[in-house]
């Protein structure tokens, strides 16, 4: 009678020992300071020129450029924030 082929073993994945993933250390602790400082301080420049009609020092020769500067900070806080771990 003859004799039934016998199965090969599953092949193991090769070990990683050299190629593995390195996680990426935590976010220092005032990296969240300095997300949070950055979106404050472009919401307070923004409410500071609306509401001094854009009177202050400083402020009136910038023109519409301040509300480019406001919302600029709120968006690098924005782009920092997606650095967070």
């Amino acid at each position: 009678m003859p004799e039934s082929r016998r199965r090969k073993p599953k092949k193991q994945p090769p070990t990683t020992s050299g190629n593995q993933t390195r996680r990426k250390p935590p976010s220092p602790p005032w990296f969240g300071g300095l997300i949070l400082a950055l979106f404050l301080l472009g919401i307070v420049y923004l409410l500071i020129y609306y509401f001094s009609n854009g009177g202050v020092l400083g402020m009136e020769s910038l023109g519409g450029w301040n509300i480019l500067i406001g919302f600029g900070f709120v968006v690098i806080g924005l782009a920092v924030s997606t650095q967070w771990r």
